[in-house]
């Protein structure tokens, strides 16, 4: 089978979290790209708007669908919605996800309470809807779920965000095991280091130099560099992988 063929996500209908922006908009666009239909999921509907007007730009074709991870009915609406307009979801990227920056003894039960309710019982809770659908119609299908390698590496100030990565990354192996029988994948993404919103706080000033010259391949993540494993993961290339986590870091994990 040839890299077009293995590669080719046409027909197939795929679901990003956060796909508005960062990182969630660069996986959409990649899958998008090379074929398949998207839908961008996200709160901030101009933001979604904007995206999908890129995507279009570049012949690809992407819907906004309005969601908040933390709300089981906008979810079950979502999936609805994707249905009817581009038809039920084969791929699902649970993307969508929030940060913080706290020294651990100011780290208040409000804010730890919110990154654990979006990063890991909100991706849990969109597994959940993708998986059952999957099921009902006995098609199997693809979940990625986009994690980080501060799940496994330590570092300053992000406790909560750490510990929901964590989560997630074992989340995703426990889903992998339980829906295997079912045909449905759950791998994970671990992206390094790349300029988002979320780690604004971090590459302020020179921290984004500073990151950089810590990384062996000596830059910063490019949305690109994620492309790869995106499409490995959500097509047939990747038919035999499930449980598995593919780090993008440019070999910032090993550095540590």
């Amino acid at each position: 089978m040839g890299a077009g063929e293995l590669f080719d996500m046409s027909g197939e209908v795929a679901l990003i979290t956060g796909g508005g922006t960062g990182i969630g908009f660069a996986l959409a666009r990649a899958l998008a790209v090379n074929g398949a239909s998207v839908a961008l999921a996200g709160s901030k509907p101009e933001a979604l708007q904007t995206a999908v007007e890129a995507i279009a730009a570049l012949g690809g074709h992407a819907i906004p669908v309005p969601l908040d991870v933390r709300h089981d009915d906008m979810i079950r609406t979502a999936f609805d919605h994707v249905e009817k307009l581009i038809g039920p979801v084969g791929v699902l990227v649970n993307n969508a996800g929030i940060a913080h920056r706290d020294k651990a003894t100011h780290l208040s039960r409000e804010t730890f309470r919110n990154v654990m309710s979006v990063n890991v019982e909100g991706a849990f809770m969109v597994a959940q809807e993708a998986a059952r659908r999957m099921i009902r119609d006995g098609r199997g299908g693809s979940i990625i779920n986009v994690s980080s390698v501060l799940s496994q590496l330590p570092v300053r100030q992000v406790a909560a965000y750490g510990t929901s990565k964590a989560a997630l990354s074992h989340m995703t192996r426990c889903l992998a095991l339980e829906w295997s029988k079912h045909n449905i994948r759950v791998n994970e993404i671990r992206p390094g280091w790349f300029e988002t919103a979320l780690t604004d706080p971090f590459l302020k000033g020179p921290g984004a130099k500073v990151l950089a010259g810590q990384n062996p391949l000596g830059r910063l993540g490019d949305f690109h560099d994620l492309d790869g494993a995106i499409l490995l993961l959500a097509s047939k290339a990747g038919v035999y992988m499930t449980g598995s986590a593919i780090t993008v870091d440019g070999g910032y994990s090993m550095s540590q």
